[in-house]
């Protein structure tokens, strides 16, 4: 015997007029919202190795960043950290080059892929 399992709003989805899909985006969104963690010193000196070991070795890296509240994930080439305006540029083939502030910074590690 098999215990039914309800699939919640799941199932109205498909009735939903275009104004309320909006809606539901807008509110999942924005209860989805994060605060920037801290994070121990020690911990972003070893992101700063990670992120200089890349740059040497030529290996790519994948950075989670907080960016407007939200938690953002890319993955690319290290091009150069500049300390004079604490950020760190990333590129791939697909978004280009990116500045991500040393602050925003939650979490480096290296690519496998």
């Amino acid at each position: 015997m098999t215990i039914y399992r309800d699939r919640g709003e799941l199932k109205w989805i498909p009735f939903l007029m275009p104004e309320h899909r909006a809606l539901l985006t807008k509110y999942y969104k924005e209860i989805q919202k994060i605060e920037m963690p801290e994070i121990d010193e020690q911990v972003l000196s070893i992101y700063e190795n990670v992120l200089n070991d890349a740059i040497f070795s030529g290996d790519m890296v994948e950075v989670k960043y907080v960016e407007k509240q939200e938690m953002k994930r890319f993955k690319g080439f290290v091009h150069r950290t500049n300390y004079m305006e604490q950020t760190v540029e990333l590129a791939n083939e697909r978004n280009g080059i990116i500045h991500v502030p040393f602050e925003a910074i939650v979490h480096v590690e290296r690519s496998i892929d």
